[in-house]
């Protein structure tokens, strides 16, 4: 993922989940997005020209959190961060995630979506399954097991997609992700994802998460 975007990621779940809109200077949100000052600096110009940010003294204040994740999810690119793209059986895949340890693993898309809303999958059916590998080692790891089963890979451009994307975390992710996305992620990648099913758990989210009118407001 690019830089700009952990930082948006980071202001939309700080605002959404856990209702921290105030920010008392801009180190403090490089550091929780683990990016350079610099870079948070620069990430923050776009949204005081549309104003989803409030600045005050040396802080700021996240005013509008749908204005970033619109900014976050127009961003987003799920190939850049691809490891792999394969076709797997219902009961291979189970068998994969069973066996794989599971803190190498982080459920992502509409499984993390799941877990969001509750626990129950109250939405839709869904074929398509992402999954972060949360770091080097799980990815080898990955890939020796996948290397004794036989499986179909795929481009992951257009319908040349498979149904399971293997993507690889980033560093911050890796740290302090639990078994599945946060919301802004969970929500982002499901944009970039084509399907009804995608869209279906993404407005879901989008009513639990975001439904109130928020007018500009600190």
């Amino acid at each position: 993922m690019k830089k700009n975007e952990l930082v948006w990621r980071e202001l939309v779940d700080a605002a959404v989940m856990r209702e921290q809109r105030r920010w008392d200077n801009v180190d403090d949100l490089a550091c929780r997005a683990g990016v350079a000052s610099t870079t948070a600096s620069y990430a923050l110009r776009r949204l005081i020209e549309i104003g989803a940010i409030q600045q005050h003294h040396a802080g700021f204040s996240v005013v509008n959190p749908e204005k970033v994740l619109t900014l976050f999810c127009a961003a987003r690119s799920i190939m850049t961060d691809t490891h792999a793209a394969l076709t797997l059986d219902s009961e291979d895949l189970r068998h994969l995630l069973d066996s794989f340890p599971s803190h190498g693993v982080i459920l992502g898309g509409a499984a993390a979506s799941v877990r969001l809303l509750g626990g129950a999958n109250t939405v839709s059916d869904y074929s398509e399954h992402v999954l972060y590998l949360r770091d080097s080692q799980a990815t080898a790891a990955m890939d020796d097991m996948l290397s004794r089963m036989e499986v179909t890979r795929h481009t992951g451009y257009g319908r040349d997609r498979g149904n399971v994307t293997l993507l690889r975390a980033d560093p911050r992710a890796a740290r302090t992700w639990p078994d599945h996305t946060p919301f802004a992620q969970t929500y982002a990648d499901l944009f970039a994802t084509p399907g009804w099913q995608a869209s279906e758990f993404r407005l879901a989210l989008n009513e639990k998460f975001l439904g109130k009118r928020d007018w500009d407001q600190e």
